[in-house]
């Protein structure tokens, strides 16, 4: 069911305009939003290369340094043996002062270095040696304590052949170091990450921007704004730029050091680079926004305009073709066009009405005369039956019965004289019934007896007239003989079926029943009438029930028999039953 209903709605009107106007709609939208991103994205790309040559010069300078201070400790060799085949305490002690007075003297030729440290693994005798006397004696101690322990438990990281220089930890401080060792002397330097980016502290990254270090595990190796450090994703990969961040998106560029084990990141807000074009993306978003807004609003105009006045046109013609011919289209407020259309197809009902009514009180008329015309005809059929029936009692000298039928006939032709009308009651049905039954009691006055059995509350019941003097009539006129008695039985109760009130109507007698190819033909609805006139009445009832109450009326014939067992051992047609079923309220 649901998709028949899919297939119906994408035939209709409506679903093909939408499609039309969305097709025209949103390539447009596509184009806007790609030409949007396009641009934001040239941007960025051309920001992450500026970025990336800075960056790339700045590590260059950087990792001229270390190269410095690398060939700067090599240069202490010597001295390193000194120390360590020092013979005597006063040796070891003059070699060490030498040593430290040099690198002391030095340390003004290197901007970025914070410290150095000599180690001697025997004795356990730590030197370090600041560069600005007293900014780093906090540090000394814990610097002293963690490398020392490092040394001894020989956790010392190892420098490679080129990145010699290690990030490491030492409280909150991040350092890069180096060292080189002879024997059981160290001579190593201290780098704290921060001074490494002091040139860059007025470098152009916005409010939020910021330029960091980080190892190659992408592990922050400097002081870093805390909603950033945890915000900000960094790849071990610098070899492209990338967009990281929840609350605030940043564009991440790196460049990796040649002589260290870190990268140079630089975190760029992505509303400070897309503040270059303002006026761009406002009028890509607002023309965006503008056509998402005019879709709705042209899609309920164009229902408003075209759409609902067609509605209306086709609502009418749906009612029309239920049976609804008084609907009519309003176009009032509708376009000229449409309200021409309505106006034809109002016009257009009012003339299709005017015929039907003419047509129907023709068909009116037509159905009155022709039952006006079936009734007539079972006039004179009754009217030769009681003359002969006069005739025998007056051959017999009965002038008591012959008075008694005179007045019973008396009553019955002012019934039928006046039974022109379409229905009439029950109540006065059933007393001609009764009078027509006594005129033949006394013409069988041995051979013949009858029962009616109705409830009172049926009495206002309208009924078509004479439909149960027909049937009676049948069953004396085919099963009263002179053979054995016959009793004609009239029933009469209230039923509802299918929501609708009807009155059921059974006559039954026990004579010899239909005949086989008579009750063939009355069951199938067709005229059982013979060369001798026979079964003209039942006919002439099946045509008026017809004609009065459509399919809501019924006739059913059959046999006594039919409801007898079948193992009978002969299966004799005995009783004609006939059963009437009509609608207590006809249209």
């Amino acid at each position: 069911m649901a998709a028949k209903k899919r297939a119906r709605w994408k035939k209709t009107l409506r679903y093909k305009l939408i499609v039309i106007v969305l097709l025209i709609t949103m390539p447009l939208i596509g184009m806007l939003l790609y030409n949007n991103f396009y641009a934001i994205h040239t941007v960025r790309e051309q920001v992450a290369s500026s970025y990336e040559n800075t960056l790339n010069l700045y590590i260059k300078q950087i990792d001229s340094n270390l190269f410095d201070l690398d060939a700067y400790l090599h240069t202490h060799e010597v001295d390193l043996v000194n120390i360590d085949r020092a013979e005597t305490d006063a040796d070891y002690y003059l070699s060490k002062m030498e040593l430290h007075n040099s690198l002391g003297k030095n340390m003004i030729l290197f901007d970025t270095i914070t410290s150095f440290f000599i180690f001697e693994t025997t004795r356990k005798d730590y030197v370090e040696i600041f560069s600005v006397e007293g900014h780093f004696i906090d540090s000394k101690e814990m610097n002293q304590s963690y490398i020392t322990h490092l040394i001894e438990s020989n956790g010392l990281p190892k420098p490679t052949n080129q990145q010699k220089w290690q990030a490491m930890q030492i409280g909150q401080i991040y350092y890069l170091i180096n060292y080189v060792q002879y024997g059981d002397v160290i001579l190593g330097g201290l780098i704290q990450t921060d001074v490494l980016l002091n040139p860059l502290s007025d470098f152009q990254l916005g409010e939020e921007g910021s330029i960091l270090l980080a190892n190659e595990h992408g592990k922050l190796i400097s002081s870093a704004n805390g909603n950033v450090a945890n915000e900000i994703h960094v790849s071990s990969k610098t070899d492209q730029y990338y967009l990281s961040g929840t609350e605030m998106k940043y564009l991440v560029v790196g460049e990796p050091s040649t002589r260290g084990q870190f990268n140079m990141i630089a975190l760029i807000p992505d509303q400070f680079i897309l503040a270059k074009l303002p006026y761009l993306q406002g009028l890509i978003w607002a023309i965006f926004f503008v056509a998402l807004c005019f879709i709705p609003i042209g899609l309920y105009n164009f229902r408003r305009t075209f759409l609902l006045p067609l509605n209306r046109v086709l609502v009418a013609m749906k009612r029309v073709r239920s049976g609804d011919w008084d609907s009519r289209v309003v176009m009032e407020e509708s376009a000229e066009e449409f309200q021409i259309l309505g106006q034809s197809f109002n016009s257009m009902m009012d003339e299709i009405q005017a015929l039907r009514i003419n047509v129907y009180e023709e068909q009116l008329n037509k159905q009155k005369e022709e039952l006006q015309r079936l009734q007539l005809q079972v006039k004179p059929h009754f009217f030769l039956n009681t003359l002969n029936i006069i005739y025998n009692l007056a051959k017999v000298k009965s002038y008591e019965r012959v008075q008694e039928m005179t007045i019973s006939l008396i009553k019955y032709f002012r019934f039928m004289f006046r039974s022109n009308t379409s229905f009439v009651m029950l109540s006065e049905e059933l007393e001609h019934t009764r009078n027509y039954l006594r005129i033949h009691s006394l013409r069988f006055p041995d051979r013949f007896s009858w029962s009616v059995d109705v409830p009172e509350y049926l009495s206002d019941t309208p009924i078509p007239p004479l439909i149960l003097q027909t049937f009676v009539e049948n069953s004396i006129k085919h099963a009263v003989s002179l053979d054995e008695p016959v009793h004609i039985s009239l029933c009469i109760e209230f039923i509802v079926k299918e929501d609708l009130e009807f009155i059921s109507i059974r006559i039954q007698d026990n004579g010899v029943g239909f005949k086989e190819e008579v009750l063939h033909l009355l069951q199938a609805g067709k005229s059982a009438e013979n060369k001798r006139g026979e079964h003209t009445g039942i006919w002439n009832v099946q045509r008026r029930l017809s004609i009065l109450y459509g399919k809501h009326g019924s006739i059913l014939f059959r046999n006594s028999s039919e409801l007898e067992l079948s193992d009978r051992e002969s299966n004799v047609a005995r009783g004609a039953i006939v059963e009437i079923l009509l609608p207590t309220q006809p249209e």
